[in-house]
Parts: structure tokens; sequence; C-alpha cells
């Protein structure tokens, strides 16, 4: 319940700090892919993918997006998370940092991460 709070107050924070709505030449959808699986077997533990989400994602941006996924790699299925940020170009080199910094963590080959950009971005609100 904490959890949903917290997600409620991020999501009112960005709302108030950025304006409504906007055309963003600077502004990028990035998506990064996490696999849970690890080399010599095993999986990120539960409680390893919260500490990694609390101590380096939740510090480093304000606000996002995970997606429980089911990913492919190399012909086989693999459990995986996709966090999905709305950010400035300034800040992909965090959200570069953030995928090294997980692959040495949790000893994966790689993090896959897809930039794009954002044409156009709104809050669509209940107003009458």
């Amino acid at each position: 319940m904490n959890k949903y709070i917290s997600l409620f107050v991020v999501a009112i924070t960005v709302m108030l700090a950025v304006p409504v709505s906007g055309y963003a030449n600077e502004i990028f959808r990035v998506r990064l892919f996490f696999g849970l699986s690890l080399p010599n077997g095993g999986a990120v533990s539960l409680y390893d993918w919260q500490m990694f989400e609390k101590k380096q994602i939740s510090r480093t941006f304000e606000g996002f997006n995970i997606v429980n996924s089911t990913g492919f790699y190399k012909g086989k299925s693999e459990r995986s998370k996709v966090v999905t940020l709305i950010i400035e170009k300034k800040d992909i080199p965090k959200a570069k940092e953030l995928a090294k910094s997980y692959a040495q963590q949790f000893q994966q080959e790689s993090v896959m991460i897809v930039v794009v950009p954002v044409l156009e971005w709104s809050f669509i609100g209940a107003g009458k």
C-alpha cells in the first residue's frame, strides 16, 4: 500500500513540476530491459531487485514505470523487468550508467536500452 502512495506522490510531484503538455524536442522515452537470469543459473531475487530499484533507480530518476516481462535471449525465455523513463536528453547518460551498474552488479552480459524521441506529451485529467 505504501508503494502505491509513493507512486501517487511521485506522479503528483511530476505533474506540478512540469507544464501540463508540450512539444518536446529534447524529451525522450527510454526503456531499459533488465534480465533477471544469472549466468551460472538461478535468478536475481525479488529482494535484490527491490534494493536495486530503491537504491539506484529511485535515487537517479524521480518518476518511472516498471513492468514485469518475459524476454527471449539466445533462444531461451527469461524473466525480466522493463523500466520506462520519460527524460530530457541530458539525462540519457544517467540511464546508460544505470544499465552498466546493473550489468556489473548482476553479472549480466548486457542490458538493452532503447531511446526514442517524444514528439508530444501531456497529462490528461478528468477536468470538465
